[in-house]
């Protein structure tokens, strides 16, 4: 990749990508990140040659030091990618895993902790 002429997968994504110009950045900059890990694993160079098996590697291996939201984050990249390329429909029950849904941050619902029993209670007058 050259840096004056612009990527395969960015020209794909741009096309394809809908929305605000940040969120069309960071699903560029992923889709690069994917490209490249993609590209040196698979010696696949081109978005068009990649079946699910690529982008499932790349979700199970390469995200697996990530925070649950980074690799959500991921995942939402790759969906945009799988669209792009047409393949949604047939890519989407190949691609689920526990990077589709982030971990809300803070205790779980029912865990110990929180606020004091005190204080959740409505004073009185």
């Amino acid at each position: 990749m050259t840096q004056n002429s612009p990527s395969r997968i960015e020209v794909l994504l741009k096309r394809a990508q809908p929305g605000k110009t940040g969120g069309v950045k960071a699903h560029i900059k992923r889709g690069q990140r994917i490209a490249i890990k993609i590209e040196e694993h698979w010696k696949l160079s081109e978005p068009y040659q990649w079946k699910v098996k690529h982008l499932q590697w790349f979700l199970k291996a390469e995200t697996t030091a990530l925070s649950p939201a980074s690799r959500y984050d991921y995942w939402r990249t790759a969906r945009v990618i799988a669209a792009a390329l047409g393949r949604w429909n047939h890519w989407e029950p190949h691609l689920r895993g526990p990077w589709t849904r982030p971990k809300p941050p803070g205790p779980q619902p029912g865990a110990p902790g929180g606020r004091p029993h005190k204080i959740a209670q409505p004073r009185s007058r």
